[in-house]
């Protein structure tokens, strides 16, 4: 009785043994492939946060007045316009700079959309004006270097600006053949930091706002605003040490995309 005691208690061990080292077994195998699920997931992770990080963006995006193109001159034309008709009762409105920067026309049909009635020696006096600042613009030194190297890496350039429309001169100081996108207040009806200009511009390149760069030197316009959108984006600081989200060149743009 005994010896068969024994037995049936070695038989139960060994089943138990058994059926323990195959439920040890099945959790090693669930363990296994947890962490290969683990290892994938941070691989696809870090390859999707590297497609759309700053260093691989497909398109670089560039502010033009004080980012690529600098004043010699100013007169303010437009603040001595409205000057001018506050002077003669018409009271200062809210959305004077937005019309004066989304209005797709010429001095007379920007002064008709402001509702100022301007004696024409004014007129000729803005017009004037302007054709003198036009003239004494020129490019930062580091503009051509950089948007040749950009180029020759095969990714669009994009500008977008909040401008009036006869500023709109200064996209002809940018090296030819660069095939630049457009994305000009005038032209597309909004201003930075409205989201409706960045579409415009992801709209006509047929991106996503993440795998968009955008650099200009207005903190809001240029840097909240794309970011508040989903870009990525970088304040041009000249003159001053580079921190984590400004820099204060644009060869800066270069080591960034290295």
């Amino acid at each position: 009785m005994l010896a068969e005691l024994t037995d049936i208690k070695t038989d139960v061990q060994s089943v138990f043994m058994c059926e323990l080292t195959s439920d040890l077994a099945k959790v090693l195998r669930l363990s296994s492939t947890l962490h290969t699920i683990s290892n994938l997931t941070k691989r696809n992770d870090a390859k999707a946060k590297a497609v759309n990080s700053p260093e691989n963006p497909k398109v670089v995006i560039f502010d033009l007045y004080g980012t690529l193109v600098k004043f010699g001159v100013m007169h303010h034309p437009f603040r001595q316009l409205l000057k001018w008709a506050r002077e003669n009762g018409r009271k200062p409105k809210p959305d004077d700079a937005r019309t004066l920067m989304t209005v797709n026309g010429d001095v007379p049909a920007l002064v008709a959309a402001l509702g100022i009635d301007a004696p024409d020696a004014l007129l000729k006096q803005i017009q004037l004006h302007i054709q003198e600042e036009l003239s004494s613009l020129t490019l930062y030194d580091d503009v051509i270097p950089t948007l040749t190297a950009i180029r020759r890496h095969n990714i669009p350039i994009a500008i977008c600006s909040n401008l009036a429309f006869p500023y709109g001169k200064a996209i002809d100081l940018l090296p030819e053949g660069q095939q630049l996108t457009r994305g000009l207040s005038y032209e597309t009806g909004f201003i930075k930091p409205e989201s409706g200009i960045y579409h415009a511009i992801i709209c006509q390149l047929h991106v996503r706002p993440e795998e968009c760069l955008f650099v200009g030197d207005t903190l809001l316009a240029d840097y909240e605003g794309p970011r508040q959108f989903g870009m990525h984006a970088y304040h041009l600081v000249r003159g001053t040490p580079s921190t984590g989200h400004s820099i204060n060149s644009l060869a800066d743009v270069l080591t960034i995309m290295q």
